[in-house]
């Protein structure tokens, strides 16, 4: 009897225990720096980044934290203590790396220009990086980065913890129909027509999760010429069903 009720609070507790974590809520504030460098070639850095302010009250949190400023910062090893040296840290590293004190090479400034979004939905934190970068030439370039996460435990999620291997085999063939959708293209021949390459449209990681569906993004030149830019190609999860059975 004293066995079973001690049992029974030790259970109750675990489960208040775990109501409590799963509870915690991540919090966010914007971290931003703007500032140009009068170097032998003038630049500028832009860059928005979005923190999890409470990401002490939660491993999870921490681990989500400490990944995502890595990813923004596309850096490795020990991180400056402060977001100042962090920011002021990539600028530095974009200044050598362009070669902005050996001389002037384009008449307009360089530029790098790094901004964040974020969205939570059910368990899953999915953060998403947009960058642009100007370096010389007819035009910049730009890219975006997506990751998710698990608010449980603060791991990586994937493709495979969305949909299984026969789902993912009938992917290229949903999003292609998606994209066809999307632009009012009749078929994979007039998507190509606009500029779009129907064979590369395939699933990729740089994908988000929301309350409405999965939406998997592409840089320019990834599944089409220049010209059509960035595309996002969001697949609702009422249709899933339909298309991958």
């Amino acid at each position: 009897m004293k066995n079973n009720l001690i049992l029974a609070i030790l259970s109750a507790a675990a489960l208040l225990f775990a109501s409590c974590r799963r509870e915690q809520a991540p919090a966010f504030s914007f971290e931003n720096y703007e500032q140009t460098f009068d170097s032998k070639q003038p630049f500028s850095v832009r860059m928005s980044y979005i923190r999890i302010v409470n990401a002490d009250k939660s491993p999870a949190l921490k681990a989500i934290e400490e990944s995502v400023r890595r990813e923004f910062f596309d850096a490795e090893g020990a991180m400056p203590r402060t977001m100042k040296k962090t920011f002021d840290m990539a600028a530095a590293r974009f200044r050598e790396a362009n070669g902005c004190d050996d001389g002037r090479v384009s008449q307009g400034n360089y530029e790098l220009i790094v901004t964040s979004d974020v969205d939570v939905y059910d368990r899953t934190l999915s953060y998403v990086i947009e960058g642009y970068q100007y370096t010389g030439g007819a035009h910049g370039m730009s890219w975006t980065k997506a990751l998710n996460y698990s608010l449980d435990d603060g791991s990586r999620l994937s493709l495979d913890d969305f949909f299984t291997e026969q789902q993912k085999a009938k992917l290229p063939a949903a999003l292609v129909k998606l994209l066809c959708m999307q632009t009012g293209a009749a078929d994979a021949e007039g998507l190509a027509q606009m500029g779009y390459y129907p064979d590369d449209v395939k699933p990729t990681e740089n994908f988000t999760v929301s309350a409405t569906g999965i939406t998997f993004l592409y840089d320019p030149y990834h599944i089409g010429v220049y010209a059509v830019g960035k595309t996002a190609i969001e697949f609702p999860y009422a249709m899933m069903d339909n298309m991958l059975k």
